[in-house]
């Protein structure tokens, strides 16, 4: 799977960083994922080290079958700002691995970001569509920037992403639903998941990354608040800002302790994407959406049970 030298996974020299082993073994032994389901489950705790100044950047949990591709179970970054991904916490993939195996019958097609298909397809079982392509929508700090092409090469090495061929074609047909309008977007998913029962899964990192690989028709942005001694007093000041930059649709993440996230809408088209009419921005409501209608809302994530094809029986499922 990974090679291996001295407690490194082997990495590109011109990389700015490099990712090394901390701990390993079955997942019962990290009780912090809870991971009970999977407790036989070979789990690897890794940090992504910074060349220049050897600091830790970001730490990881990820799953490490032998024989399949890297599955990230979890992501924490420890820098000031989010490096090549937001973060992931692995208590939430747990819980959402969980109820969409309470929701989706064995067979049902599930869609979802390339990280999340992986997740519920180790996790859940899932028949899913994208596991195999991450778009290149990575967080990169300013000093990295100039090594982005690098940067990519050694991801896409990391996590065995095949860059070109049909995994490439389903996932930019994806993304391309993800920021179409909403009508347009929906039958491009129900297309692309074909017959028989389908879910949607989606976050508010989805559409930032959605926004990133197609800016000419997404935009969006994040800022981080530093979160004051009341929240109430916070948001104020949020939306005082939001106000005085002239973005009326916007969404906050207060999962951190410590900040307040807040992306952001740039433009109004923008609010007419897909994508922004399934997550929690101020302009949108998912729960009025008759099609797709929500199964399932825990912590990031959303989960849509889309429209059965035409002349296929419905069903209908109640929110948990």
């Amino acid at each position: 799977m990974w090679g291996l030298l001295a407690g490194e996974l082997t990495h590109s020299p011109q990389a700015p960083y490099r990712y090394r082993i901390v701990a390993e073994g079955e997942a019962a032994s990290f009780g912090e994922l809870e991971l009970e389901d999977h407790p036989r489950l070979p789990v690897r705790k890794v940090e992504l080290i910074a060349n220049d100044a050897q600091r830790t950047m970001a730490l990881g949990y990820v799953a490490a079958v032998p024989n399949d591709v890297p599955v990230l179970l979890g992501w924490e970054n420890r820098a000031s700002e989010p490096t090549l991904a937001f973060d992931t916490r692995a208590t939430d993939v747990a819980a959402l691995a969980r109820a969409v195996s309470r929701h989706a019958p064995a067979g049902a097609t599930l869609l979802s970001w390339w990280d999340t298909s992986r997740q519920l397809r180790l996790l859940a079982g899932g028949n899913v569509v994208n596991d195999t392509y991450p778009g290149r929508a990575l967080l990169l700090p300013a000093q990295w920037r100039s090594a982005r092409a690098t940067i990519e090469s050694t991801e896409e090495r990391f996590w065995q992403i095949a860059p070109d061929g049909e995994g490439a074609t389903r996932f930019a047909r994806y993304v391309d639903a993800l920021v179409s309008t909403e009508a347009d977007g929906l039958a491009a998913l129900r297309r692309l998941a074909g017959p028989g029962e389908a879910y949607l899964i989606v976050q508010i990192a989805d559409a930032y990354r959605a926004g990133a690989l197609r800016p000419d028709r997404l935009g969006i942005g994040y800022r981080d608040f530093p979160r004051g001694a009341g929240l109430h007093g916070t948001i104020a000041s949020v939306k005082a800002w939001l106000a005085e930059q002239g973005h009326e649709s916007y969404a906050i993440d207060a999962r951190d302790p410590a900040v307040l996230r807040v992306f952001f809408l740039t433009t109004p088209e923008s609010r007419n994407t897909l994508i922004a009419r399934l997550l929690p921005f101020s302009t949108s409501n998912p729960f009025t959406l008759d099609a797709p209608r929500i199964v399932h809302q825990q912590g990031p994530y959303w989960v849509f049970k889309l429209a059965s094809p035409p002349g296929s029986a419905g069903s209908t499922d109640a929110p948990s």
